[in-house]
């Protein structure tokens, strides 16, 4: 009988540790708000960076597993609150409970339930504080938001279109201040504490793959040829494995954060970009 057998996705607005902490495509910051919180629905006009719901939000997954330790403990957060790394990935007390040499790909749109396709494996029995997720740094998206009763639709490049030209479009993430381009002072790494709702500490780094997507990841020093991102969490609650465990539940959640809507300054958009996702593991 194969334990572990059974490992699906969720879209889910209950769940989560957010691992990135903004994946976006402007050097505009974006604020971990709403677009209905901080404007209403169907604003008259808009003066801030703000989160949305997309209809598609597409990641390619090439493993995930558990740790006793924190793969990403040379990333912290200073007391300036700013993110400090030493570009480190140690995954010598990880075990994987998931893996695919070519990725499986899922939509978290749609509030859809999911199997990842690949190998699974049960972790020995014990407390694991730390998560992980190795996935390929290029976000498929596609969605729509409302002004002053005009809508637009996500482009190929992810400018604001009409319907006719609605389309899903691709972002590689390449620095986590400035998204899929490099600024002058790139930001490889991110962090975030969260104290509210359900509780825990996600850090993630962009890097590269050398023997394969399974093969050994190295955090990127440099900004512009990352290929992957190997993202870890902490709950506050630990994930326990007894001898009872027969699988594990990883939920993602998108609502209200998986895209991201950018100002023009005149009150209008001038564009969409990507958002976070928000992970979380249950046993059964």
């Amino acid at each position: 009988m194969k334990l572990f057998s059974d490992i699906t996705l969720k879209a889910s607005a209950s769940f989560g540790f957010c691992l990135l902490a903004s994946i976006i495509s402007s050097n505009e910051k974006v604020y971990a708000n709403t677009c209905e919180a901080l404007f209403g629905d169907n604003p008259s006009s808009i003066n801030d960076s703000c989160y949305i719901t997309p209809s598609t939000y597409k990641i390619r997954v090439y493993e995930m597993g558990l740790c006793t330790t924190d793969p990403l403990a040379g990333t912290s957060i200073n007391s300036n609150d700013d993110v400090v790394t030493k570009n480190t990935i140690s995954e010598s007390n990880c075990t994987p409970t998931f893996q695919s040499s070519t990725g499986s790909l899922v939509d978290l749109g749609g509030n859809a339930t999911q199997t990842l396709t690949g190998n699974n494996f049960r972790p020995p029995t014990g407390t694991y504080p730390h998560a992980y997720i190795k996935i390929k740094n290029t976000f498929g998206l596609k969605g729509t938001y409302k002004i002053n009763s005009n809508t637009f639709y996500t482009s190929n490049d992810g400018s604001p279109v009409s319907e006719g030209l609605h389309s899903e479009f691709d972002e590689d993430l390449m620095d986590f201040s400035n998204g899929k381009t490099c600024s002058e002072s790139p930001e490889l790494a991110g962090a975030e504490v969260f104290t509210t709702g359900v509780t825990g500490t996600m850090k993630a780094v962009l890097a590269q793959v050398s023997g394969g997507n399974l093969g050994t990841y190295t955090a990127d020093s440099s900004c512009g040829s990352s290929t992957h991102l190997f993202g870890s969490f902490q709950p506050t609650t630990p994930v326990v494995v007894s001898n009872q465990t027969k699988g594990m539940e990883v939920n993602f959640s998108i609502t209200g954060r998986g895209m991201t809507i950018f100002p023009d300054g005149s009150g209008g958009m001038s564009g969409f970009g990507g958002g976070p996702f928000s992970p979380s593991f249950a046993t059964f």
